[in-house]
Protein backbone atom coordinates (compact mmCIF):
# COMPACT_ATOMS: atom_id res chain seq x y z
CA UNK A 1 0.00 0.00 0.00
CA UNK A 2 1.26 3.45 -0.89
CA UNK A 3 0.70 6.43 1.42
CA UNK A 4 0.49 9.69 -0.52
CA UNK A 5 -0.23 13.28 0.45
CA UNK A 6 -0.21 15.42 -2.68
CA UNK A 7 -2.25 15.44 -5.88
CA UNK A 8 0.84 14.56 -7.94
CA UNK A 9 1.73 11.63 -5.68
CA UNK A 10 -1.89 10.45 -5.84
CA UNK A 11 -1.98 10.55 -9.63
CA UNK A 12 1.32 8.69 -9.88
CA UNK A 13 0.17 6.01 -7.41
CA UNK A 14 -3.11 5.38 -9.23
CA UNK A 15 -1.47 5.36 -12.63
CA UNK A 16 -3.55 4.30 -15.62
CA UNK A 17 -5.80 1.81 -13.86
CA UNK A 18 -9.00 1.14 -15.76
CA UNK A 19 -11.07 1.00 -12.57
CA UNK A 20 -10.57 3.03 -9.41
CA UNK A 21 -12.58 2.08 -6.32
CA UNK A 22 -12.71 4.99 -3.87
CA UNK A 23 -13.65 5.15 -0.18
CA UNK A 24 -13.60 8.72 1.20
CA UNK A 25 -13.29 8.96 4.99
CA UNK A 26 -12.44 11.43 7.73
CA UNK A 27 -10.11 8.94 9.33
CA UNK A 28 -10.26 7.30 12.76
CA UNK A 29 -11.31 4.16 10.95
CA UNK A 30 -13.67 1.58 12.45
CA UNK A 31 -15.32 -1.59 11.18
CA UNK A 32 -17.88 0.44 9.24
CA UNK A 33 -15.12 2.05 7.19
CA UNK A 34 -13.31 -1.25 6.83
CA UNK A 35 -16.45 -2.90 5.45
CA UNK A 36 -16.51 -0.24 2.71
CA UNK A 37 -12.83 -0.78 1.93
CA UNK A 38 -13.34 -4.54 1.76
CA UNK A 39 -16.33 -4.07 -0.56
CA UNK A 40 -14.18 -1.87 -2.79
CA UNK A 41 -11.41 -4.48 -2.75
CA UNK A 42 -13.82 -7.27 -3.71
CA UNK A 43 -15.10 -5.23 -6.64
CA UNK A 44 -11.57 -4.25 -7.68
CA UNK A 45 -10.39 -7.87 -7.59
CA UNK A 46 -13.38 -9.03 -9.61
CA UNK A 47 -12.36 -6.89 -12.56
CA UNK A 48 -10.04 -7.91 -15.36
CA UNK A 49 -7.64 -6.22 -15.17
CA UNK A 50 -7.71 -5.76 -11.41
CA UNK A 51 -8.69 -2.29 -10.23
CA UNK A 52 -7.08 -0.11 -7.57
CA UNK A 53 -8.56 0.72 -4.14
CA UNK A 54 -8.05 4.27 -2.91
CA UNK A 55 -8.94 5.43 0.61
CA UNK A 56 -8.80 9.10 1.56
CA UNK A 57 -8.43 10.34 5.13
CA UNK A 58 -9.22 14.03 5.51
CA UNK A 59 -10.97 15.79 8.38
CA UNK A 60 -12.86 18.37 6.35
CA UNK A 61 -13.06 21.71 8.18
CA UNK A 62 -15.82 23.16 6.00
CA UNK A 63 -18.46 20.67 7.15
CA UNK A 64 -18.10 21.47 10.86
CA UNK A 65 -20.41 24.13 12.26
CA UNK A 66 -18.71 24.21 15.64
CA UNK A 67 -14.90 24.71 15.75
CA UNK A 68 -14.87 22.79 19.04
CA UNK A 69 -16.33 19.75 17.28
CA UNK A 70 -13.62 19.96 14.60
CA UNK A 71 -10.91 20.18 17.25
CA UNK A 72 -12.39 17.27 19.23
CA UNK A 73 -12.73 14.98 16.20
CA UNK A 74 -10.55 11.91 16.93
CA UNK A 75 -7.44 11.33 14.86
CA UNK A 76 -4.92 8.46 14.71
CA UNK A 77 -3.25 8.30 11.32
CA UNK A 78 -0.71 5.51 12.01
CA UNK A 79 -3.54 3.25 13.20
CA UNK A 80 -5.68 4.22 10.18
CA UNK A 81 -2.86 3.35 7.77
CA UNK A 82 -2.46 -0.13 9.25
CA UNK A 83 -6.21 -0.77 9.30
CA UNK A 84 -6.58 0.35 5.69
CA UNK A 85 -3.67 -1.89 4.71
CA UNK A 86 -5.32 -4.85 6.46
CA UNK A 87 -8.53 -4.27 4.46
CA UNK A 88 -6.59 -4.38 1.14
CA UNK A 89 -6.35 -0.68 0.36
CA UNK A 90 -3.81 0.05 -2.40
CA UNK A 91 -3.44 3.83 -2.05
CA UNK A 92 -3.97 5.77 1.18
CA UNK A 93 -4.44 9.47 0.41
CA UNK A 94 -3.89 11.74 3.44
CA UNK A 95 -3.80 15.34 2.18
CA UNK A 96 -3.46 18.46 4.30
CA UNK A 97 -5.93 21.34 4.20
CA UNK A 98 -3.86 23.35 1.72
CA UNK A 99 -3.85 20.46 -0.76
CA UNK A 100 -7.66 20.24 -0.76
CA UNK A 101 -8.40 23.95 -0.39
CA UNK A 102 -5.70 25.64 -2.45
CA UNK A 103 -7.97 28.69 -2.74
CA UNK A 104 -8.53 28.83 1.03
CA UNK A 105 -11.56 27.96 3.10
CA UNK A 106 -13.59 30.88 1.73
CA UNK A 107 -13.45 29.68 -1.88
CA UNK A 108 -16.16 28.21 -4.13
CA UNK A 109 -18.77 26.00 -2.50
CA UNK A 110 -21.03 23.32 -4.01
CA UNK A 111 -24.67 23.61 -2.90
CA UNK A 112 -27.11 20.77 -3.58
CA UNK A 113 -30.65 22.20 -3.34
CA UNK A 114 -33.63 20.34 -1.96
CA UNK A 115 -32.28 17.23 -0.27
CA UNK A 116 -29.60 19.17 1.65
CA UNK A 117 -31.91 21.73 3.19
CA UNK A 118 -34.03 19.81 5.70
CA UNK A 119 -33.10 17.71 8.74
CA UNK A 120 -29.31 17.88 9.05
CA UNK A 121 -29.35 20.94 6.83
CA UNK A 122 -31.57 22.79 9.32
CA UNK A 123 -29.63 21.82 12.41
CA UNK A 124 -26.17 22.16 10.85
CA UNK A 125 -26.36 25.10 8.42
CA UNK A 126 -23.72 24.86 5.71
CA UNK A 127 -22.77 21.30 6.65
CA UNK A 128 -23.81 19.75 3.37
CA UNK A 129 -22.22 22.52 1.33
CA UNK A 130 -18.95 21.48 3.00
CA UNK A 131 -19.64 17.80 2.35
CA UNK A 132 -20.57 18.31 -1.30
CA UNK A 133 -17.60 20.58 -1.90
CA UNK A 134 -14.99 18.25 -0.45
CA UNK A 135 -16.48 15.17 -2.11
CA UNK A 136 -16.52 16.97 -5.47
CA UNK A 137 -12.88 17.96 -4.98
CA UNK A 138 -11.90 14.42 -4.02
CA UNK A 139 -13.75 13.02 -7.03
CA UNK A 140 -11.76 15.34 -9.30
CA UNK A 141 -8.46 14.32 -7.67
CA UNK A 142 -9.08 10.57 -7.48
CA UNK A 143 -11.22 10.21 -10.65
CA UNK A 144 -12.99 7.10 -9.32
CA UNK A 145 -14.94 4.56 -11.32
CA UNK A 146 -16.97 3.68 -8.20
CA UNK A 147 -17.26 5.49 -4.84
CA UNK A 148 -18.50 3.82 -1.65
CA UNK A 149 -20.49 5.37 1.22
CA UNK A 150 -22.21 3.97 4.29
CA UNK A 151 -25.99 4.22 4.69
CA UNK A 152 -25.73 5.48 8.28
CA UNK A 153 -25.45 9.01 6.88
CA UNK A 154 -28.49 8.51 4.65
CA UNK A 155 -29.09 12.18 3.91
CA UNK A 156 -25.45 12.51 2.94
CA UNK A 157 -25.92 9.62 0.51
CA UNK A 158 -28.84 11.41 -1.13
CA UNK A 159 -26.96 14.72 -1.32
CA UNK A 160 -24.00 13.06 -3.01
CA UNK A 161 -26.26 11.08 -5.36
CA UNK A 162 -28.01 14.27 -6.48
CA UNK A 163 -24.71 16.11 -6.92
CA UNK A 164 -23.30 13.28 -9.04
CA UNK A 165 -26.45 13.21 -11.16
CA UNK A 166 -26.81 16.98 -11.52
CA UNK A 167 -23.14 17.61 -12.34
CA UNK A 168 -22.68 14.52 -14.55
CA UNK A 169 -19.79 13.00 -12.63
CA UNK A 170 -18.71 9.92 -14.65
CA UNK A 171 -18.82 7.42 -11.81
CA UNK A 172 -21.08 4.95 -10.00
CA UNK A 173 -22.07 5.12 -6.34
CA UNK A 174 -22.47 2.19 -3.96
CA UNK A 175 -24.30 2.75 -0.68
CA UNK A 176 -23.47 -0.02 1.77
CA UNK A 177 -25.47 -1.23 4.74
CA UNK A 178 -24.79 0.35 8.14
CA UNK A 179 -22.36 -1.65 10.27
CA UNK A 180 -23.46 -1.92 13.91
CA UNK A 181 -22.11 -2.93 17.27
CA UNK A 182 -23.57 -6.16 18.73
CA UNK A 183 -26.15 -4.10 20.65
CA UNK A 184 -27.28 -2.27 17.52
CA UNK A 185 -25.49 1.07 17.91
CA UNK A 186 -24.32 2.28 14.50
CA UNK A 187 -20.54 2.44 14.34
CA UNK A 188 -19.21 5.98 14.36
CA UNK A 189 -15.94 7.71 15.18
CA UNK A 190 -17.86 9.81 17.69
CA UNK A 191 -18.74 6.71 19.75
CA UNK A 192 -15.25 6.94 21.25
CA UNK A 193 -16.42 10.02 23.16
CA UNK A 194 -19.02 8.13 25.24
CA UNK A 195 -18.63 7.54 28.94
CA UNK A 196 -19.45 3.89 29.76
CA UNK A 197 -22.72 4.69 31.54
CA UNK A 198 -23.92 6.75 28.57
CA UNK A 199 -22.73 4.21 26.02
CA UNK A 200 -25.05 1.66 27.62
CA UNK A 201 -28.07 3.87 26.82
CA UNK A 202 -27.10 4.87 23.28
CA UNK A 203 -28.55 1.78 21.47
CA UNK A 204 -32.04 3.04 22.38
CA UNK A 205 -31.87 5.19 19.24
CA UNK A 206 -31.67 2.15 16.96
CA UNK A 207 -34.29 0.30 19.00
CA UNK A 208 -36.69 3.25 18.73
CA UNK A 209 -36.09 3.56 15.00
CA UNK A 210 -36.91 -0.13 14.52
CA UNK A 211 -40.05 0.18 16.64
CA UNK A 212 -41.14 3.21 14.62
CA UNK A 213 -40.53 1.37 11.35
CA UNK A 214 -42.56 -1.62 12.50
CA UNK A 215 -45.42 0.61 13.67
CA UNK A 216 -45.40 2.47 10.34
CA UNK A 217 -45.49 -0.80 8.39
CA UNK A 218 -48.44 -1.94 10.53
CA UNK A 219 -50.48 1.06 9.43
CA UNK A 220 -50.10 3.41 12.40
CA UNK A 221 -50.52 7.16 12.02
CA UNK A 222 -47.05 8.34 11.08
CA UNK A 223 -47.10 11.66 12.90
CA UNK A 224 -48.32 9.94 16.07
CA UNK A 225 -45.49 7.41 15.72
CA UNK A 226 -42.97 10.23 15.39
CA UNK A 227 -44.20 12.00 18.52
CA UNK A 228 -44.24 8.76 20.49
CA UNK A 229 -40.70 7.98 19.42
CA UNK A 230 -39.41 11.38 20.53
CA UNK A 231 -40.99 10.81 23.95
CA UNK A 232 -39.50 7.30 24.15
CA UNK A 233 -36.01 8.64 23.42
CA UNK A 234 -36.26 11.25 26.16
CA UNK A 235 -37.41 8.57 28.61
CA UNK A 236 -34.43 6.44 27.54
CA UNK A 237 -32.03 9.19 28.57
CA UNK A 238 -31.56 11.30 25.45
CA UNK A 239 -31.31 14.98 26.37
CA UNK A 240 -32.58 16.32 23.06
CA UNK A 241 -34.18 14.98 19.88
CA UNK A 242 -33.42 17.16 16.86
CA UNK A 243 -35.77 15.17 14.65
CA UNK A 244 -37.46 11.81 14.27
CA UNK A 245 -39.18 11.57 10.89
CA UNK A 246 -40.68 9.05 8.49
CA UNK A 247 -39.72 10.14 5.00
CA UNK A 248 -39.46 9.24 1.34
CA UNK A 249 -35.89 7.98 1.14
CA UNK A 250 -35.14 9.77 -2.14
CA UNK A 251 -36.66 13.21 -1.56
CA UNK A 252 -36.38 13.17 2.26
CA UNK A 253 -39.81 14.77 2.49
CA UNK A 254 -42.22 13.47 5.13
CA UNK A 255 -44.63 10.88 3.82
CA UNK A 256 -48.16 10.14 5.02
CA UNK A 257 -48.29 6.48 4.00
CA UNK A 258 -45.30 4.12 3.83
CA UNK A 259 -44.42 2.49 0.53
CA UNK A 260 -41.30 0.79 -0.76
CA UNK A 261 -38.55 3.35 -0.26
CA UNK A 262 -39.79 4.78 3.04
CA UNK A 263 -37.18 5.37 5.73
CA UNK A 264 -37.19 6.45 9.37
CA UNK A 265 -34.44 8.97 10.15
CA UNK A 266 -33.40 10.51 13.45
CA UNK A 267 -30.83 12.68 15.19
CA UNK A 268 -30.62 12.93 18.97
CA UNK A 269 -28.21 13.93 21.73
CA UNK A 270 -27.03 11.78 24.62
CA UNK A 271 -24.10 12.47 26.93
CA UNK A 272 -23.17 15.49 24.85
CA UNK A 273 -22.77 13.35 21.70
CA UNK A 274 -25.04 13.78 18.70
CA UNK A 275 -26.10 10.51 17.07
CA UNK A 276 -27.73 10.06 13.67
CA UNK A 277 -29.21 6.83 12.35
CA UNK A 278 -31.92 5.48 10.05
CA UNK A 279 -33.74 2.30 9.08
CA UNK A 280 -35.96 1.23 6.21
CA UNK A 281 -39.66 0.67 6.77
CA UNK A 282 -40.37 -3.01 5.98
CA UNK A 283 -43.26 -2.75 3.52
Amino acid sequence: MKVVRTAVELSDAIGRNESVHFVPTMGYLHDGHLSLIRAAARDANAGRPKGVVVVSSFVNPTQFNDPRDLKAYPRDEPRDIELARSAHCDVFFAPDVDTIYREGLSGTRVHVPGVSERWEGEFRPGHFDGVATVVAKLFHLVVPTVAYFGEKDWQQCRVIAKMVDDLDFPLSLKFCETVREPDGLAMSSRNARFRPEVRAKAPALYETLREGARAAAAGGDLRTIERGAEHALRVAGFEKVDYFAIVDERTLERTDSPTAGTRVIAAAWIGGVRLIDNVEVPV
